[in-house]
């Protein structure tokens, strides 16, 4: 069994995750600038930290975790890295969004597990994951390393190739309706 988001397939690695389909997560956008000025002054990089600087706060209800939700994005990044910081994240709103995502001025206003950080940069953008329920970071890796890391048997959405989740959800639901 799969969620209707993430194409899920009951291996034996996988089915620890089942437990985990409906993980909520938080993605911001941040230049990266700030993360050179944080970590060259040895100052905690954390989701608070950063909110001023946060471009935009993306709720999604589903599939937080690292193997989809950092993949998808480390994918994404790849896909649509030739922006700048405020380019990026009305594109993530548009590529990333589907029924159950929602924006707020502030990633404490929600509960969410995963907070994920995309720092954008022309040539070396980073990803960074910071889990709230433990209060530690998870990764903070370039996408390339995001998808070496974590890439898991799952059917991604292929930014590369045109596809978004909001038409994914779409034809799912097209798909189901004309059953």
């Amino acid at each position: 069994m799969r969620t209707k988001y993430a194409k899920w397939n009951p291996t034996a690695e996988n089915i620890l995750k089942k437990n985990n389909m409906a993980t909520r997560n938080l993605t911001m956008v941040v230049d990266r600038y700030h993360y050179e000025d944080f970590t060259e002054r040895m100052m905690d990089i954390t989701p608070h930290s950063m909110q001023e600087y946060s471009r935009v706060n993306m709720y999604l209800h589903h599939d937080g975790y690292p193997e989809w939700q950092g993949v998808q994005l480390a994918n994404w990044v790849l896909a649509n890295n030739r922006q700048d910081g405020a380019a990026m994240a009305a594109k993530l709103v548009h590529d990333m969004y589907y029924s159950s995502c929602y924006l707020y001025n502030s990633p404490d206003q929600i509960d969410h597990q995963y907070t994920y950080i995309v720092f954008t940069d022309d040539t070396d953008p980073l990803i960074y994951c910071y889990d709230q329920y433990t209060d530690k970071e998870v990764f903070c890796l370039e996408p390339k390393d995001v998808i070496k890391e974590y890439f898991d048997n799952m059917e991604y959405t292929n930014f590369a190739g045109g596809e978004i989740r909001n038409a994914q959800e779409k034809q799912e639901f097209d798909t189901i309706r004309t059953s």
